[in-house]
């Protein structure tokens, strides 16, 4: 059994309470980021629904998760109703104006994986 000084004993414990407090200012402020994604997801199924005829919408992925998201996390949109053709123009058009990428999912055409993850979104 190895014996720690009291000098390495602080500083480990200094270590851990700097880790500790460092982990919850990224939670705050993954918490902030979730809330401003979560405010724009919602935005974008509406300009979705009226604009574009999509008939549902459901968030899913790491959006839903302060602890999963990162300061790059996009927002996952699965869609249903939205027209092959206005895919990218839709996409377009609810990607302006702030600084989150939006990834458009059709939900029919999604792999079994994706629609795994969808199932556990919430509906906007």
């Amino acid at each position: 059994m190895t014996i720690l000084s009291e000098k390495q004993r602080a500083e480990i414990i200094k270590q851990i309470q700097l880790a500790q407090s460092q982990r919850t200012e990224r939670l705050a402020t993954m918490k902030q980021r979730q809330q401003q994604g979560l405010k724009i997801a919602k935005n974008s199924a509406e300009i979705l629904k009226k604009q574009f005829g999509v008939k549902r919408v459901v968030l899913f992925g790491s959006m839903l998760e302060p602890e999963n998201l990162s300061p790059y996390s996009d927002i996952d949109l699965a869609v249903w109703g939205l027209s092959p053709n206005a895919l990218f123009r839709a996409g377009a058009t609810i990607e302006k104006g702030h600084e989150f990428k939006i990834d458009l999912v059709e939900a029919e055409k999604a792999k079994p994986y994706i629609q795994q993850a969808i199932v556990m979104g919430i509906e906007l």
